[in-house]
């Protein structure tokens, strides 16, 4: 499976490491949790390295950072479009070939604004699958990239990406999984 880390470093981009405490809303970053409590993802494995940190579950990877390219112009009055404009004229001028995007909307969740694009990409002449989902939740914003294997369909990636953003909070919204005792399903972090 092809992963957003190789460029992450690449770029010089600096993601955000937190310490995963035993808790089913997993600190993203500085200001965004992800709420799992009884979904797959509450098992998914994370994956560190350098500074940064992978979520890994069955075919899919995660990669999330409020740093993106073009995360600069993140304020209240940058819109998300505009804000994905800036990233995706970044990403094409160094892009292998052109995204074939496929889905292009904007989900309106309770708790996040995401802004989707689920396209075909190539990494190193390897085509992949992924949704690359602007997110607002609460006054913060994250960048997240759902990769897939090439032969998963659209349907299945457009589940799984609603799905996902739905997990998303400004804080850690569930006291049971919050709470210091909690021990969720999942193996030990990838070494």
């Amino acid at each position: 499976m092809i992963s957003l880390r190789t460029i992450a470093w690449a770029l010089g981009t600096a993601l955000v490491a937190l310490p995963q405490t035993a808790a089913a809303c997993a600190q993203l970053s500085q200001d965004i949790w992800m709420c799992d409590r009884g979904t797959p993802w509450e098992a998914a494995v994370w994956d560190q390295y350098g500074d940064g940190a992978t979520l890994l579950l069955d075919n899919y990877v995660l990669d999330f950072t409020q740093e993106w390219p073009g995360h600069e112009i993140t304020d209240n009055l940058a819109t998300l479009e505009e804000v994905y404009t800036t990233y995706a004229e970044w990403v094409a001028a160094d892009a292998e070939v052109p995204s074939e995007v496929l889905i292009a909307d904007k989900l309106t969740l309770p708790d996040a604004t995401v802004l989707r694009h689920l396209q075909r990409d190539v990494w190193e002449g390897e085509p992949y699958l992924q949704a690359v989902m602007l997110s607002q939740v609460g006054a913060a914003r994250i960048m997240l990239w759902l990769q897939a294997p090439n032969e998963t369909s659209v349907e299945q990636l457009d589940a799984a990406s609603r799905d996902l953003v739905a997990l998303l909070r400004d804080n850690c919204a569930d006291a049971v999984s919050c709470a210091e005792d909690y021990a969720p399903p999942q193996a030990a972090s990838k070494e």
